[in-house]
């Protein structure tokens, strides 16, 4: 009769002792295997994107305290909750100064480990309906023991698309080591930077969380999403707590910005359903953007380039920026192509008595936050990066933004030109529909000379919301070992797909081999 192999799986006592429990075995000839659990510890930390963090409100003097605001358990539970929401409402809930993260989300189930046990490691912070499904496979992945000559890791000695195979060394080496999946959730409202701070913060608790139990634990390795590639660089370059980490590995990150931050607050998010749910129009978009560093970091940087923003008449162009996003796009104040109409920052402001002041904390933000951010992080990568993009013409992506003029249908009298397109950038709004088409005043004020242009829709690859002209900066700067571009990625669901799931396997076992000169490598 076969000798069937009953695997007992372990378990880590507070202590640091490791414990094997098992029911009465059944009355067949099968041998109970325990295999041992190392005692060395790298902890994978998955970084969210804007938008995947559950937040809640903060502040003594809030009405609202401890009440969660932003919980992103389900598509249903965050339209439900914010698809009828007006401008006010949302900057007034959406304040990153009376917010924090929520670690009360739901948790998956899927995994071995109780409740208890991943909510101390941060799944608890990061919205299930978006990395759910991602944490308990990424978990199981990489803590297989008992299944190592068949699992994920063994398969990737075959090869992974496009970036090749893993050798046997590298696999067995990563067996060597406990990996278990941490989230660190983030105010996405604040500035990245705070952001960065909150995330050294966490790893330093998890890192000790080992250390007390008599484990060997001194570095970790980022999965990032999105704008979690930003926390991530600043944490990392910024801040310099690079030799905190082995390496980090990014998904779909805005590296240099992306320009669909600046569409999105002038017309909208596009899609119905999204769209009602994250902002519908510019009203809704601007009273928060308006407010919160986080979101306004996504804005092109100077690194993303010239010229991304386009007027046109059909024949003739007109770029922005020249030299300065910043000045020239992002503080164009009562520019009607400018990034923020002053009148929609403070919705409850129905009088407009507090223009001045509300532009001038917005500015504020370009000038001292948002534009010192960018900087920081410029043309900054871990020195062990791995990155993938998605660069597909099914996900047509604003790499640029273009306003396009539309005759007016009123012209019939001749006497009465177009206005030139070099004088179109100073003329007055007459109308803002919110939703990506402008109407500006005329020759001599008369509405029948009037100008319309209109917002074009995207016509670069991408992921629909990362350009990969974006996506694809981290290739070729310092440190950056691999930025693979694929197509089929959807911005939201990137980590949802196999192929990118096998590509974060793989790289975490190539950033694992960097565990040599420092105490965590074995000396065979």
């Amino acid at each position: 009769m076969t000798n069937l192999e009953r695997v007992i799986p372990g378990r880590l006592a507070d202590d640091g002792s490791v414990h094997y429990s098992s029911t009465t075995s059944a009355p067949d000839e099968s041998t109970a295997v325990c295999y041992m659990i190392p005692d060395r510890v790298i902890p994978i930390i998955f970084v969210p994107g804007v938008m995947g963090s559950h937040l809640i409100a903060t502040g003594a003097d809030n009405p609202n305290e401890d009440e969660p605001v932003w919980l992103c358990n389900s598509p249903l539970r965050v339209a439900t909750a914010w698809m009828f929401r007006g401008a006010e409402t949302r900057k007034q809930k959406l304040d990153p100064d009376a917010t924090g993260v929520y670690d009360g989300g739901k948790i998956p189930s899927g995994t071995p480990h109780t409740e208890e046990e991943l909510r101390r490691r941060g799944w608890g912070t990061v919205g299930k309906m978006s990395y759910g499904s991602f944490l308990v496979w990424l978990e199981n992945a990489l803590n297989d023991s008992e299944h190592a000559h068949e699992g994920t890791r063994a398969r990737l000695m075959e090869g992974t698309p496009d970036v090749g195979q893993l050798t046997y060394d590298e696999v067995a080496l990563s067996y060597r080591y406990q990996l278990p999946v941490h989230a660190v959730g983030y105010n996405w409202l604040k500035s990245n930077a705070d952001s960065a701070l909150q995330l050294h913060e966490k790893i330093e608790e998890f890192k000790d969380f080992y250390k007390q139990r008599n484990l060997i634990c001194e570095k970790v390795i980022m999965v990032t999403h999105s704008m979690g590639g930003l926390v991530a660089r600043h944490y990392s370059e910024a801040k310099g707590y690079g030799d905190n980490a082995l390496g980090i590995v990014h998904g779909v990150m805005p590296a240099t910005g992306a320009a669909a931050a600046y569409k999105r607050v002038k017309s909208g998010t596009e899609g119905f359903l999204t769209g009602k749910v994250l902002g519908p129009d510019a009203a809704t978009m601007t009273a928060v953007f308006a407010q919160s560093p986080g979101p306004l970091q996504l804005l092109p940087s100077v690194d993303y380039g010239m010229g991304w923003l386009k007027i046109s008449d059909g024949k003739n162009l007109m770029t922005f920026p020249k030299t300065s996003p910043y000045r020239e796009i992002y503080l164009a104040r009562g520019k009607w192509w400018g990034l923020a109409d002053e009148r929609l920052i403070n919705p409850a402001d129905q009088k407009k008595v507090g223009l001045d002041q509300g532009w001038g904390r917005y500015a504020e933000l370009i000038l001292n936050i948002v534009m010192p951010f960018h900087d920081q992080i410029s043309l900054k990568y871990h020195r062990s990066t791995y990155a993938f993009y998605g660069d597909d013409e099914k996900f047509k992506t604003w790499g640029t933004v273009t306003w396009k003029r539309k005759a007016s249908s009123f012209w019939r009298d001749r006497s009465y030109s177009m206005v030139p397109l070099s004088d179109v950038q100073n003329s007055k709004l007459m109308k803002d529909s919110g939703t990506g088409e402008i109407t500006l005043e005329g020759q001599d004020g008369h509405w029948w000379s009037s100008d319309s242009f209109q917002l074009q829709c995207a016509e670069e690859t991408g992921d629909g919301t990362v350009p990969a002209l974006s996506g694809r900066a981290p290739g070729g700067q310092s440190g950056v070992s691999v930025c693979k571009a694929y197509s089929g990625i959807d911005h939201e669901g990137a980590y949802k797909n196999k192929v990118q799931q096998l590509f974060t396997v793989w790289a975490l076992v190539k950033i694992l081999q960097n565990v040599k000169g420092t105490q965590l490598e074995y000396s065979f």
